[in-house]
């Protein structure tokens, strides 16, 4: 990132953020309206997608790829990269899982592995603490996918003749990054980029017993990448989503037992695929108190709820997107976001530490969702950073509980194979 230093200039920082001496505002944005120019999704077909995972050590992303098979209406998934600490590993899960579900013709490839764990914050930064559930499952899967997942995504989007491609991205954004700097014409063609991860909410607890704010785990696994994603010099993503931890619920009564009985019934083999693995996680998870998710797996029954659906939200933000239906996130627009790298903070409690999410100097929200009950107190002058920061729009929670208990129905009838006619508003 020293690199960069030079190309960073306090005036062309100060255009790009409209100048910083004013108050920064925040408003819900609306939905792609703005862009229709350029969205030719309804001439030719459902928004091409590559699904970038962090599939094993925890339980959401079993949920999120079972949410994204089954949403074939709003998203044509292309590709399946994985970026983790293990990306083969997690790559033979993908595949069993794609396998399962009988889509096996989607595409698996690894990663960039996460840097070294000195480049790191959280739990992420701690060797061997995360572990990975789900290796017995997966560790026999015969290794069929590409060796070099980055390489054949920007092939593949090279190859096909669309400037519109949406990345969704549920972990680390290491193999964004490799994406960005190694194949930057491929990059170009990414018109949006979302994102699971992020927390500019305080007051509220993303994980038990854990007040916000704090850092989060898949910002965490590579912040330096979260920031390069981010900086104008060299990202070409014109939209960038955030979907910060403030928004994940778990999904139980009959919703969930949706789920349930599409799995054990056979009625939906994606749903089937997704009980197998979250039921395998599960016993992995209480039968070894060494890993990170034993305590999570103690409190969850696979039979009558899910975990917190972290990276699903993901998924659903962008169909809400795509779909043209009234919004039930609240998304607002943030001109300028920054993620601590190693070093940057000094120890925490005193003050945050790697990976927190920081907001821009005098940004604020006239009203916030009741999810969010305040904005973090831990702010940046962008003056100060290598990157030429772009603004991004993060969900900061719903627009009503009614809005909010929609959104969850909608995911579980989704991971249950129910066909979504219209806009869901049960």
């Amino acid at each position: 990132k020293d690199s960069k230093d030079s190309k960073d200039s306090k005036d062309s920082k100060d255009e790009k953020m409209g100048g910083k001496k004013k108050k920064m505002k925040g408003g819900k944005m609306d939905t792609m309206d703005s862009k229709k120019s350029k969205d030719n999704r309804g001439k030719r077909g459902v928004q091409p997608v590559i699904f970038d995972t962090d599939y094993g050590p925890f339980i959401d992303d079993v949920f999120a790829l079972g949410l994204i098979v089954n949403s074939g209406d709003l998203l044509d998934l292309k590709y399946v990269i994985t970026t983790s600490e293990d990306v083969d590993l997690s790559a033979k899960c993908v595949t069993k899982h794609l396998d399962l579900a009988g889509r096996s013709d989607i595409r698996v490839g690894t990663g960039t592995p996460f840097p070294p764990y000195e480049e790191r914050g959280g739990v992420c930064a701690v060797p061997g603490l995360v572990g990975f559930a789900l290796s017995a499952e997966c560790e026999d899967v015969e290794p069929t996918f590409d060796a070099d997942g980055v390489g054949e995504v920007a092939k593949m989007i090279m190859d096909s003749d669309r400037y519109d491609w949406m990345y969704i991205v549920v972990g680390g954004q290491t193999s964004v990054r490799t994406l960005v700097e190694q194949y930057p014409e491929a990059a170009e063609r990414v018109e949006t980029l979302v994102v699971m991860g992020g927390n500019w909410c305080a007051d509220f607890e993303p994980y038990p017993d854990v007040l916000a704010p704090t850092d989060e785990t898949n910002i965490a696994c590579d912040p330096a990448a979260a920031n390069i994603a981010l900086d104008s010099s060299i990202s070409p993503f014109e939209k960038v989503v955030y979907v910060p931890v403030v928004v994940a619920a778990e999904i139980g009564g009959d919703d969930y037992i949706k789920i349930v009985q599409a799995a054990d019934s056979g009625a939906d083999p994606g749903a089937a695929a997704t009980l197998n693995f979250y039921r395998a996680w599960s016993a992995a998870g209480r039968a070894n108190p060494d890993l990170l998710i034993h305590l999570e797996a103690l409190s969850y029954d696979p039979n009558t709820e899910s975990t917190p659906q972290f990276d699903a939200c993901a998924l659903m933000v962008a169909m809400e997107m795509l779909s043209g239906c009234e919004p039930r996130a609240a998304l607002f627009d943030i001109p300028a976001v920054h993620f601590l790298e190693a070093g940057e903070g000094v120890a925490f409690p005193d003050s945050p530490r790697s990976a927190f999410s920081l907001l821009p100097e005098g940004f604020s929200v006239y009203s916030l969702p009741e999810q969010c009950p305040a904005l973090t107190p831990y702010t940046f002058n962008p003056d100060d950073t290598p990157e030429m920061e772009k603004g991004v729009s993060a969900a900061l929670g719903f627009v009503s509980l009614e809005a909010e208990a929609s959104f969850f129905a909608e995911m579980a009838a989704r991971m249950a194979g129910e066909t979504i006619d219209g806009c869901y508003y049960p």
